[in-house]
């Protein structure tokens, strides 16, 4: 959707403004400011595409949002990222997209009665394991880690 917005945006730099067209193509959007600077820009694109009777303008306005980076975050638990969904968070993880992932730990399957995860502590006593976990902690991070772009 990005490359179309920057397509369509192309084709209205006449009727937009180049000067505008041009700030938000090479926009940098490496840090929140550029970002919030992008979004003024998007703002007065909006204004802009308003007054123009083209359905090019408004199948730009549909889609601008896109011409702003996006925060991508993946939430979840341990027993999601340690064990059942760790297939998942893999793929994510070699895939190379930007994105933030936060893993909520609380040391066991909290959503199923407390039994020991992957994330559960050596020595650990949960509720359904009452001896205590034998083995270590999965490194998570440290697995992360292992791929070029994290």
């Amino acid at each position: 959707m990005t490359q179309y917005a920057r397509e369509l945006l192309q084709g209205l730099k006449s009727a937009v403004g180049e000067e505008l067209v041009s700030a938000i193509l090479a926009a940098d959007q490496t840090d929140a400011a550029g970002i919030e600077e992008q979004r003024r820009h998007i703002a007065e694109l909006r204004k802009r595409l308003n007054s123009i009777a083209d359905p090019t303008a408004s199948a730009l306005d549909a889609v601008a949002e896109y011409l702003i980076k996006r925060s991508v975050w993946i939430v979840g638990g341990d027993g999601w990222a340690y064990d059942i969904g760790y297939g998942g968070l893999d793929h994510v993880l070699a895939s190379g997209r930007n994105v933030n992932i936060l893993v909520l730990d609380t040391g066991g399957h909290s959503n199923t009665g407390g039994q020991a995860s992957k994330a559960t502590p050596r020595g650990a006593v949960a509720k359904f394991s009452a001896g205590g976990k034998p083995t270590r902690k999965k490194g998570l991070a440290r697995m992360a880690m292992d791929y070029e772009q994290v």
